[in-house]
């Protein structure tokens, strides 16, 4: 087996460990495990530019430093942190990158992109309540990354019932 089929493999695996960002819903929620790993297939292949692959290894790397974390509103640390405070985290301690505190300011930062457009690395943004919003980055062109109220810090599908019927916009800023 070739050494990036072994680290695919690797993620995969990895990933299929996250727990729940934002809401009550998750990744799984009304859907195993067994079903999300048949589906789930990294979207970063052998001819991604150098740029998408730095990009990816650095959010591997995000999520495996903080996956268990739980869910804290206000949290900014490993004990506990919400979704912008953790959105700013990856942002300033992965990419070098500082981006706005709340997800209301967040939104307005860099380029609105079409949903079929966002891709690894760009902000997508949920209306999870009448006033309250959500936030996570895309970790391929389905999958991403985020800090939820039921689970913490995980891996969702952006194709999943629940989030998209709350999805409201992506946006480019890499």
């Amino acid at each position: 087996m070739q050494a990036s089929n072994i680290f695919y493999l690797g993620l995969i695996s990895g990933l299929l460990f996250l727990g729940a960002c934002g809401t009550s819903a998750g990744l799984n929620e009304g859907t195993t495990k067994k079903k999300v790993e048949s589906k789930w297939v990294p979207a970063i292949s052998r001819s991604a530019g150098i740029s998408e692959v730095r990009t990816f290894n650095r959010l591997k790397s995000a999520y495996s430093d903080w996956q268990g974390t739980p869910y804290l509103w206000g949290g900014d640390s490993r004990n506990g942190v919400d979704c912008s405070a953790f959105m700013q985290v990856v942002f300033k301690d992965y990419f070098n990158k500082q981006i706005p505190r709340t997800t209301e300011q967040q939104m307005k930062v860099g380029k609105k992109i079409r949903k079929k457009w966002a891709n690894i690395g760009d902000l997508v943004f949920f209306k999870t309540g009448s006033t309250t919003y959500h936030v996570g980055v895309m970790v391929d062109d389905r999958y991403f990354l985020h800090a939820g109220t039921s689970r913490g810090v995980m891996i969702s599908d952006l194709e999943d019932s629940y989030w998209s019927a709350r999805y409201l916009m992506a946006r480019k800023i890499l």
